[in-house]
């Protein structure tokens, strides 16, 4: 526990404060409801908590009663392993989200298993095949890196650094042929109202990896904070049976955005997939008080200085809409931003890979190499399109087959705040090279709109980054 006190009051009484973080959850989250009913110290109300346990007092008030706030103060930190990139996207998809997800610059994919949907000959075909790709790729890739960016020791600080750089850079490149199947470790921090709403939403969820994981992981939190769950959530019946076909009507709309739902609500017209698969982006500001935001927060946009946020208020002039393609794996990065609308698209090839993949790949091993690279490429984007029929493959379990380069439209609604966020963090040399012009484009709309808004960007086009070698967590050496 630690304390701070303060100067004494006109009642006698002084302002305290009062850390605790070596709790139990479920006491974490009395010790804050109590506050509620009673004004005495904390210090007395864990006396009574330890005393009387917090079980009881969950069960009563919070299962029982259905005071669901009391389950915001209850937190816990769940690590998840070797789930798919999709299963990641299905809990990260909550502007609550808070946790981490494993690089994939990082991870020995070789080691990593793979979540194969049909489990079938055919689909594992696929799933081998592109990591038969990757991994023969890869060592070419390095190779040519490192010719064209031989070892400065004025530009790095080791050698180790300058091999780290171009292993990251060989990653970035070579990420956007790993299966989206792959599997992934990540973790969340949530409270356990969080979690018990997440997860009744995710037990209906349109694929069947995430919907035995959210019952898995289900099971996992009742056994540890029974007192904070009912038992019932997940089955579907009884007081949470409305809910539950709800979320099971609703699934597929809920969990992904395709092409087709875009065109259907009137949110992209035909016209505009041509444009979009030129580079281009949408931007609606019909939604947006861009005149609103001139006249009254010209100041808080004109000076805010680097590294301060935009205060949230703004976001109540509405959001700019926008749409653009990018690779599912630069997707990924963007969603980590939660303070806006970013829908998790529907991978289902329409649009191929992102061209900076396969530009970089042939750009590094030769147009010899590459001409027997891009042909597997065809030939296993064909095989997708081409599974046998006694799979009854759909729409929603091909996803897994498909590489992280694939092609994606991303549909965004963003607060100036949050544009002006992800437009600066996102612009910066040490990001994924397809999400820096995404980032940067956002940034031109936002000084097309507001002028003379501060804005702190880094408009440089993509090219090599020595600092690239220097974004590692190590132990320090004694």
């Amino acid at each position: 526990m630690t304390t701070a006190t303060s100067t004494q009051t006109n009642s006698g009484k002084t302002p305290q404060i009062f850390v605790y973080d070596d709790i139990h959850p479920e006491d974490a989250a009395m010790l804050q409801a109590l506050y509620s009913r009673s004004p005495a110290s904390v210090v007395d109300h864990l006396d009574k908590v330890k005393e009387a346990g917090s079980g009881k007092f969950m069960s009563q008030y919070y299962v029982g009663y259905g005071h669901a706030s009391i389950g915001d103060c209850g937190v816990t930190t769940i690590f998840l392993e070797n789930y798919s990139m999709l299963a990641a996207k299905a809990i990260q998809d909550n502007a609550l989200y808070s946790g981490q997800e494993a690089s994939t610059r990082y991870l020995d994919f070789a080691q990593q298993p793979m979540h194969d949907p049909y489990n079938h000959a055919a689909s594992r075909a696929i799933l081998d095949g592109w990591m038969n790709l990757y991994n023969t790729t890869m060592p070419m890739v390095k190779e040519g890196l490192a010719k064209k960016h031989p070892f400065d020791p004025t530009q790095y600080k080791s050698e180790k650094v300058w091999q780290n750089a171009v292993n990251a850079r060989a990653f970035d490149i070579m990420r956007g042929f790993l299966p989206v199947g792959c599997t992934t470790l990540f973790s969340w921090t949530t409270n356990l109202r969080q979690a018990r709403e997440r997860l009744m939403a995710l037990s209906n969820h349109p694929l069947q990896e995430i919907r035995a994981m959210a019952h898995d992981l289900y099971k996992v939190l009742y056994a540890k904070y029974p007192n904070s769950f009912t038992g019932e959530e997940m089955t579907g019946e009884g007081r949470y049976a409305a809910r539950s076909a709800y979320y099971a009507q609703q699934a597929e709309r809920d969990n992904f955005v395709s092409v087709q739902n875009l065109l259907d609500e009137d949110r992209l017209m035909e016209d505009d997939l041509e444009e979009l698969e030129k580079g281009g982006m949408m931007v609606n500001k019909t939604e947006l008080d861009v005149a609103g935001l001139t006249d009254f927060e010209k100041q808080a946009m004109n000076t805010r200085p680097e590294g301060a946020l935009l205060n949230r208020r703004l976001a109540a002039y509405g959001v700019y809409q926008l749409q653009f393609l990018i690779d599912f794996g630069s997707y990924r990065d963007l969603q980590r931003h939660r303070n806006g609308i970013c829908q998790v698209p529907l991978i289902d090839g329409e649009f191929g890979i992102y061209p900076w993949y396969a530009q970089q790949v042939q750009e590094q091993i030769g147009d010899e190499a590459y001409a027997t690279f891009e042909a597997e490429v065809v030939r296993l984007l064909e095989a997708i399109e081409n599974l046998p029929q006694e799979l009854g493959a759909t729409a929603m379990n091909n996803q897994y087959l498909y590489p992280m380069g694939t092609s994606v439209l991303c549909q965004l609604a963003y607060s100036v705040p949050q544009m002006a966020y992800v437009a600066e963090l996102r612009s910066q040399k040490t990001v994924h090279p397809s999400l820096r012009p995404i980032a940067q484009a956002m940034g031109r709309v936002l000084k097309e709109d507001f002028p003379e808004m501060s804005l702190y960007m880094d408009f440089d086009a993509d090219g090599w980054s020595a600092k690239r070698g220097e974004q590692t967590i190590e132990a320090k050496v004694a």
